[in-house]
């Protein structure tokens, strides 16, 4: 099994336009923190008085600013029907002429693919326009792709430049991850940029954006990237346990907006006991290291190692780095010995993981296969999916595809949402031409409740169009998502993406 770990700095766009009239949006909702900066000022009158035909014959004659207020209203549907494909070649108009917002605005439109293919090789060179232009807004993003490494190669040197002049111009998101940046030469954004366009425009002025940062993120949670001791790491785990519930389902990626199934037990226990069976690397790691640490329950290094094992295997390194610390303490594998001779199928499954991992060579793989066997036998699904993956992928056995997917039943029905996941997307792939609503339902479900998991899988079939409408923005949006949650399939997958298109220009060549 891959143990390498992959680095690397994501962040997603879903930016709003930037409208000149005096009209509220409610096409784009706010989330999350936020804090406002002006637009520059109109060179030329805006249009909120003017009739539609007039705006009309003024962009058709060239003018960029009425270009660009035509696409505004075509894409809110302001005074006409809403049309993004009007949109997006109205503002493209302005955008040709170098009009600063209408190059902003058309950047977005490619990043999410608006009535035009996505393309963020486009999108970059419109973003750098609007950065040249002095815009602070686009020098901040410009920042962000000289750390992304997807669109050019990484470069800190550029991205301090671009995030400098954003931050010294005020541009607050800039000066927090200048901060970071300048600490630690690199950034890791947590679903980076999220606006709105609900504000409030006056006649004599240009709109405000609205734009907001998450956050910074290390591999999940950092846990002050292990620099407490252990009586203030037990601190910090117990204000975890009291942490808000609406700040919980953030951190565990829980989207109850999309999802109203929500447990009973909302508390955050109960929270964390949900987001975990749904397959959250994040509430799996906080699971094992409270159950380590005995934080409001009784030890458990064995349970604890479980959870560790099965966050790493959605992709949490620090989960592999807590699980190796974790079965090199003194009498790990005495217990674990001891355990297994008790029959406790955790203890099983754990130590066939280590072998699996190269983390342990005490036992070979056959004894690592068996003892899955025998913890199958108390029907332990954690044990029985693994031997699906097992010989799913030829590990630890001989590859067989149709023994896989009998084991992967065997846990679905024993209420496995991980393995209802995996069989739900084998057969969206297996059946292409198909329009399968209920294994696309059951993939959505499952990743509004923050199995990441799920989210890969859904992204999959946006780009390729498996029971929905292919969507490749969204795809990378999702791809984006999972792989910042450590998906290393899902980071492959998006590379691909930004590969198939990737221009043959020197500026977007990728040096690893």
């Amino acid at each position: 099994m891959k143990k390498n770990k992959v680095i690397f700095l994501l962040f997603i766009f879903f930016i709003p336009l930037w409208a000149q009239t005096t009209y509220k949006s409610e096409a784009y909702r706010k989330k999350g923190l936020f804090y406002k900066t002006p637009l520059l000022k109109p060179k030329y009158p805006t249009y909120n008085l003017a009739a539609t035909y007039l705006l009309k014959e003024k962009a058709r004659k060239g003018d960029p600013f009425a270009q660009h207020e035509l696409g505004i209203r075509y894409i809110l549907g302001v005074g006409l029907p809403k049309d993004s494909v009007k949109a997006a070649y109205w503002i493209k108009q302005a955008a040709a002429k170098k009009l600063p917002a209408a190059n902003f605005n058309y950047a977005i439109i490619l990043s999410n693919g608006i009535g035009v293919e996505w393309n963020p090789f486009e999108a970059f060179k419109n973003f750098k326009l609007a950065a040249e232009s002095g815009m602070e807004q686009a020098q901040y993003i410009l920042g962000l792709f000289y750390v992304d490494n997807l669109i050019v190669s990484k470069d800190i040197k550029k991205a301090y430049y671009w995030l400098k002049r954003s931050s010294e111009k005020g541009f607050k998101e800039a000066k927090n991850v200048l901060s970071e940046l300048s600490k630690n030469n690199k950034i890791a954004l947590n679903d980076s940029l999220s606006a709105s366009n609900n504000q409030n425009i006056t006649n004599n002025i240009s709109s405000s954006a609205v734009s907001s940062l998450d956050g910074f993120e290390l591999d999940f949670y950092d846990f002050h990237k292990d620099t407490l001791t252990n009586t203030e790491e037990k601190k910090y785990l117990s204000n975890i346990i009291k942490t808000k519930t609406n700040k919980l389902k953030k951190i565990l990626k829980i989207d109850s907006e999309n999802y109203f199934n929500m447990p009973a037990d909302t508390s955050a226990a109960g929270l964390i006991n949900f987001a975990a069976q749904s397959g959250s690397p994040e509430a799996l790691l906080l699971k094992g290291r409270i159950l380590e640490n005995g934080i409001g329950v009784k030890k458990n290094k064995i349970e604890a190692a479980s959870n560790f094992l099965k966050a790493f295997s959605f992709g949490s390194y620090k989960a592999a780095e807590y699980l190796l610390k974790l079965s090199r303490k003194k009498k790990f594998y005495k217990k674990l010995e001891k355990e297994i001779k008790h029959n406790n199928a955790n203890a099983m499954y754990v130590w066939a993981g280590l072998v699996a991992l190269g983390m342990d060579y005490t036992l070979t793989e056959q004894q690592a296969f068996e003892l899955l066997i025998k913890a199958r036998k108390q029907k332990h699904i954690n044990s029985i999916i693994e031997l699906g993956l097992a010989y799913y992928n030829g590990t630890l056995t001989n590859r067989d595809s149709v023994k896989a997917i009998e084991y992967f039943n065997e846990a679905a029905l024993l209420g496995s949402s991980e393995a209802k996941i995996r069989l739900a997307f084998f057969k969206l792939k297996d059946n292409p031409g198909l329009v399968l609503n209920e294994e696309i339902n059951i993939l959505k479900k499952y990743a509004n409740q923050g199995a990441v998991l799920a989210t890969a899988a859904v992204a999959f079939c946006y780009e390729h169009g498996l029971s929905v409408k292919v969507n490749k923005a969204k795809a990378a949006r999702l791809y984006r998502k999972a792989a910042q949650r450590g998906n290393e399939a899902a980071y492959n997958s998006l590379r691909q993406m930004y590969d198939a298109i990737r221009p043959d220009e020197d500026e977007f060549k990728i040096y690893f």
